[in-house]
């Protein structure tokens, strides 16, 4: 079985990384290309920006926490 492993883009890469992919529609915020360690950038894997917009300001307003505090 393949094993994944998630890591921040912001961490140390490591040898025992193996193949690293990014997967982010937007380049990290203060990250240089040059230091980014990775083999493959999957933006098309990510949601819309119309969805991540919508998600960023539902966190902001609170509802998204709201809905995950009632589940708990």
């Amino acid at each position: 079985m393949t094993q994944v492993n998630i890591k921040r883009v912001y961490d140390e890469p490591s040898e025992q990384d193996g193949y690293r992919v990014l997967v982010d529609r937007l380049w990290p915020r203060g990250m240089k290309r040059e230091y980014l360690k990775y083999d493959y950038w999957a933006k098309e894997v990510t949601p819309s920006n119309d969805l991540r917009k919508w998600f960023h300001a539902d966190i902001k307003d609170g509802g998204l926490l709201q809905i995950c505090i009632k589940k708990n």
